[in-house]
């Protein structure tokens, strides 16, 4: 299975506040679905192999 993505990089500049909660949860949501997408894999593996 894929490794998920770390965590991205902030701009090294000032960040407006919507700006950050935007890149936030762009950041948030790839990690959760590489999580969510990692699990289906390995359920789908268990449920081949039995």
């Amino acid at each position: 299975m894929a490794e998920c993505r770390g965590v991205v990089s902030i701009p090294h500049r000032f960040v407006p506040y919507d700006e950050l909660v935007r890149l936030h949860g762009i950041d948030r949501q790839s990690l959760g679905d590489c999580k969510r997408r990692n699990h289906a894999k390995a359920l789908t593996i268990k449920a081949l192999t039995q």
